[in-house]
């Protein structure tokens, strides 16, 4: 189910992969690594991997944050990991009394994400086309990268082969024994 949030100032539409809970959180799934769950009944923003835990996911969480907070949406200093494994949570920016009437946080929010997916989309794409065209070189490889079998020569005695009978030169040890 896609969502489409207008926001009246300044106009704007973005569309993205997400579902609208029962209560009232918002869930987007347009990240390759990352889920977010925007929750404007606990004021706060979470994001959870996806498929692989690591570094790369924990990079792509922080960079997320970080953009967040430049844009001033959450609270930096509010980052922390949560109580769920991998996941990283920060609460969103209080709304001024001067603004409450025009800014709505939770659509700040998703309007922000959607400029985020939008600026690491070429890294992942590119990601995915480096991936391609390997799997495509392994699996078709040209003639130029090929052989038959049979073409090369074979020596009764190659590499780590035990070149001394009874030693352990495939572990490096020809000395020791």
């Amino acid at each position: 189910m896609k969502l489409t949030f207008k926001i009246e100032k300044p106009d704007a539409v973005v569309k993205m992969r997400a579902r609208k809970t029962m209560s009232g959180d918002v869930m987007i799934y347009e990240h390759p690594e990352i889920n977010v769950i925007v929750s404007p009944s606990k004021n706060k923003v979470l994001t959870l991997p996806k498929d692989q835990y690591g570094s790369h996911v924990y990079a792509t969480q922080s960079r997320l944050f970080e953009f967040l907070s430049k844009k001033g949406v959450v609270d930096y200093a509010t980052v922390r990991g949560g109580n769920i494994f991998g996941c990283l949570e920060a609460k969103l920016a209080v709304v001024s009394e001067a603004q409450k009437e025009d800014v709505n946080p939770l659509h700040v929010a998703i309007y922000s994400l959607a400029k985020f997916f939008e600026h690491e989309k070429p890294f992942y794409e590119k990601f995915r086309g480096y991936e391609e065209d390997i799997e495509k070189e392994l699996l078709e490889p040209t003639d130029e990268d090929s052989t038959r079998l049979g073409e090369i020569p074979h020596a009764p005695r190659q590499g780590s082969v035990a070149q001394f009978p009874g030693s352990a030169t495939g572990y490096g040890l020809t000395g020791t024994y």
